[in-house]
Order: structure tokens, then sequence, then C-alpha cells
């Protein structure tokens, strides 16, 4: 199931595949229930699983405390690709002012996202111009060893005077290839909402 996200805040819709989750930012009492609330579905309500529970809840608490104090507008947790395939992604959206490496306006935001984030590889999406950069590490959980794709994403918003940033974690011990392609499209899928 695919269905596509409007955000009102930030005046732009985008395409997530599969079921995904909004984590609340509002920090207050009424997003705290509602994590709970997430995690009891997720996690189950059997007595040994109270410490996970404690746990995972505390986590998204603080990671959404975090995102909030960051500046961003939306958290996203993926539960699934598809119907019964679990697939464990974050995805964390904000605007950023350019960096001062991007100077000068000269109307080519392909150019001044090129300036931005030279290290970064440019894009030429259907949303428009993009810049993204990524990184493989491999993450311990107790004995387990698996990899981290960390994947970030800038594109400039219409009138060109900021940056969508959109930050994506996914542990898993897949390809890192297929995931920047998932996320490559999914980013793509973006689509500004005019202002009347």
């Amino acid at each position: 199931m695919t269905r596509q996200l409007s955000f009102q805040e930030a005046d732009l819709s985008i395409i997530l595949p599969g079921t995904w989750v909004s984590v609340p930012l509002a920090g207050d009492e009424t997003a705290r229930n509602q994590i709970a609330a997430f995690v009891k579905k997720q996690v189950g309500m059997n007595d040994r699983l109270a410490r996970v529970r404690r746990d995972a809840r505390e986590q998204l608490i603080g990671m959404a405390a975090a995102a909030k104090e960051a500046g961003a507008f939306r958290v996203g947790l993926s539960l699934e690709i598809l119907p019964g395939v679990p697939f464990p992604a974050a995805m964390v959206m904000d605007f950023s002012p350019w960096p001062p490496t991007a100077a000068g306006d000269d109307g080519d935001l392909a150019a001044r996202l090129a300036r931005a984030f030279p290290e970064a590889e440019q894009l030429d999406l259907d949303a428009g111009p993009a810049a993204r950069s990524s990184d493989v590490a491999q993450l311990k959980v107790g004995a387990e060893t698996t990899q981290d794709v960390k994947l970030e994403y800038w594109l400039p918003v219409p009138d060109g005077s900021r940056l969508l940033h959109v930050t994506v974690d996914v542990p898993s011990p897949g390809d890192p290839l297929l995931y920047t392609e998932l996320f490559d499209a999914i980013v793509d899928s973006v689509r500004w909402t005019p202002v009347s």
C-alpha cells in the first residue's frame, strides 16, 4: 500500500510506500500518550515486555524531542514496506538555510546545490534538483552486527529561499544501493503545494 501524505505546515506532499507512523513532535502529554499507545500496539501487552515497552517509549520520546529541537516538522517511522515485510527506517524532515558555500543567486538552483554540497551526489529529480549524501556504517546490537545506511537529501523550495532537508536512517543487512534507490524515489515524490 502506498499513500500520499500532505504536510500543511510545510506546503508539501510526499508518497510513502507501505506502512509508516508519524511521531508527534509536540512534546506535551498528548504526544507522550500517542507514542505510548503506538508502542503498546507494536510491542504488545505481555507483562514480560514491560521493560521493552518502556525503553522503546523513552527512545521515541527522546528522538521526537531532539528532532523538534533541531527544527524538524515531521518524523516518520516505517513499519512495513509491503504487507508482512517489516522494514525499519526513520525519516526526519526539516528546513535549513543555504550554507555560505552556495553564495550567489544566479537562479540556477542545481549549480547552487553543487556549490553548497560538492561532496554530495547531484540528482536531477522530477521534484527538481537535489543533492544526496550517503554513508554505510556497521551497527552492533548485542552480539549481532548489521549495517546502518544513512542518507541525507537537500531540495530547494520552489522560491529557492531555503532547503528541504530529509535525513533517512535504515538499519538493515540488505543491499545499500537498493535502499538508496528506494529513498531516491520517495524523495522524488515530493510535490509542493501552490501558495494561494
